[in-house]
């Protein structure tokens, strides 16, 4: 394996608050994603401990996408997107996602976007909503007022826990990801 630069591994160990520098774009973390699962994409995949992440991340997320539908909020955020002129995905939140969240949807078969699709939202916002499967904490746990107060306490009580399953088991993967990588780049 080819040993990443110091920069390159500094900007991969950021904490996820650190990575809105705006000296790295959306398109360049999409890049390095793209190389670091170019260069360790099939050894994480057979990793024993990353695959069994990846496969409880996938159907956490699963159960988080259908407890949005039966509760109405993926219908409730269309509209307010489409029609109230609102969004939680607004230009400029994309800056708030790194290099290894975007290399987990890339294990996930995402394909990220090469251009953005809707200038006035997120860049990895489409008109049939977010592209990635894996998202930052505030996507998935943000709930507006609007949506509170059309939930009754167990929906929501439902809610936070499958969706918790989902960010807890992404924290996993997430260190273990950052955790290979820095094992990786010692031994070289």
């Amino acid at each position: 394996m080819d040993r990443l630069s110091e920069q390159t591994l500094d900007r991969l160990m950021m904490r996820p608050t650190e990575c809105c520098d705006e000296r790295y774009s959306i398109q360049d973390k999409i890049g390095l994603a793209q190389d670091l699962h170019a260069k360790w994409g099939d050894v994480l995949l057979t990793d024993p401990h990353i695959k069994d992440l990846l496969e409880k991340l996938d159907r956490s997320i699963g159960a988080s996408r259908k407890v949005m539908l039966d509760l109405n909020i993926v219908e409730t955020c269309k509209r307010c997107d489409e029609e109230e002129g609102g969004s939680c995905c607004g230009a400029g939140m994309e800056n708030k996602f790194d290099t290894i969240l975007l290399l987990i949807n890339l294990l996930l078969d995402v394909s990220l976007p090469t251009h953005h699709r809707r200038p006035e939202s997120c860049y990895l916002l489409s008109d049939r909503g977010c592209l990635l499967k894996v998202r930052l904490v505030l996507c998935v746990d943000f709930l507006c007022p609007k949506i509170i107060s059309a939930l009754r306490r167990d929906e929501l009580i439902r809610l936070q826990q499958i969706s918790g399953d989902e960010l807890v088991t992404g924290f996993m993967l997430y260190d273990a990801i950052k955790k290979f990588i820095r094992r990786s780049t010692i031994q070289i």
